[in-house]
């Protein structure tokens, strides 16, 4: 796998671009890894048929130098130096799964001019969910605290449990800075797919509503946004139901 190392104004970020055509970048989930096949090897080998695809590695994740960053708007910023380091051609589709999809939701608020359209995967909802705000700040805490515990094994997984700790434990305040930014402005006027699981954990009614009405107010936004729901999924999407993510990527591009 040919790895491209970017400066991104101090660090270095760790990237991989694949295929030919319009080009397309995927942001993983919460371990920040995206290289290596975080989407699925085969569905990421298919869209590489399709666009010239990158996949990266957040600062402080994978073989990007560290230490993560602070904030989404460090993440996003982080992002957009990488794609011009690289020379991507701008717009590009960019797709998030999981809490990486509130970082495409804060680089489209940040750079919109860089978006030609936008593919969330299930992604972590920005809006404040119901109930104590001090129970969710401990839940995360405790979650994230047993994952770094759980690194203590040596395991091949060990190093991407501990950044996706990291990124639990400050999820309260990531959430919050999304929202704050869909105060001050709204996403770019292009197409936008929400793909949503269609199997549930169990979790409180109120709480699966709120969920519900985030990917439903996320596709509203835009005037040329859709909610598509991934029926035999769960938020391993990419993995349990790939082909849902291959033909709206493809309707996009």
């Amino acid at each position: 796998m040919d790895i491209a190392s970017i400066d991104v104004g101090g660090r270095r970020m760790c990237a991989q671009v694949r295929g030919h055509g319009p080009s397309l970048v995927l942001d993983c989930g919460g371990a920040g890894q995206g290289l290596g096949g975080a989407w699925g090897t085969g569905l990421e080998d298919d869209l590489a048929a399709l666009a010239t695809l990158v996949t990266y590695d957040r600062a402080g994740a994978g073989r990007s130098d560290g230490p993560q960053s602070r904030t989404v708007a460090d993440m996003t910023d982080d992002l957009h130096r990488l794609l011009r380091g690289l020379g991507l051609p701008l717009p590009a589709v960019f797709a998030g799964w999981s809490f990486g999809g509130l970082v495409v939701q804060h680089y489209a608020l940040r750079h919109p001019d860089d978006v030609a359209g936008l593919v969330f995967v299930d992604p972590t909802a920005a809006r404040t969910p119901p109930g104590s705000a001090l129970v969710r700040t401990l839940s995360f805490a405790f979650v994230s605290r047993a994952l770094r515990l759980r690194a203590l094994l040596p395991t091949a997984s060990s190093r991407s449990i501990r950044e996706l700790a990291g990124t639990l434990a400050a999820l309260p305040r990531h959430m919050r800075e999304v929202a704050d930014a869909f105060e001050r402005g709204t996403l770019p006027p292009v197409p936008v797919r929400v793909i949503t699981a269609g199997k549930r954990p169990r979790m409180p009614k109120a709480q699966l509503a709120h969920l519900n009405s985030c990917h439903q107010e996320l596709a509203d936004g835009s005037p040329h946004g859709r909610l598509v729901v991934a029926e035999h999924a769960t938020h391993q999407i990419p993995h349990e139901q790939p082909e849902i993510i291959r033909q709206v990527i493809s309707e996009i591009l």
